[in-house]
């Protein structure tokens, strides 16, 4: 099941829930004050996928580095 975020319009208490996608915006009790005067949140997801072919998965860095850390080249 995923993990939905919502604020309380009542205490501004910011909080996450487990339930069905198919509940996802039904109306739920705030956990810090019991107001039901809450919405869903936009969640932020950070996600990091290689996005050039000259990247290697396993090597953990590009292939044109040497010390297997991208961080350490323009690359």
């Amino acid at each position: 099941m995923p993990v939905y975020e919502y604020i309380c319009e009542e205490c501004n208490n910011k909080f996450d829930k487990m339930r069905p996608f198919s509940q996802a915006d039904f109306k739920i009790a705030c956990i810090k004050c019991g107001s039901t005067d809450t919405r869903r949140a936009l969640s932020r997801v950070n996600m990091h996928t290689a996005s050039s072919s000259s990247h290697s998965s396993s090597a953990g860095g590009c292939r044109s580095c040497t010390s297997g850390n991208c961080g350490n080249c323009n690359h």
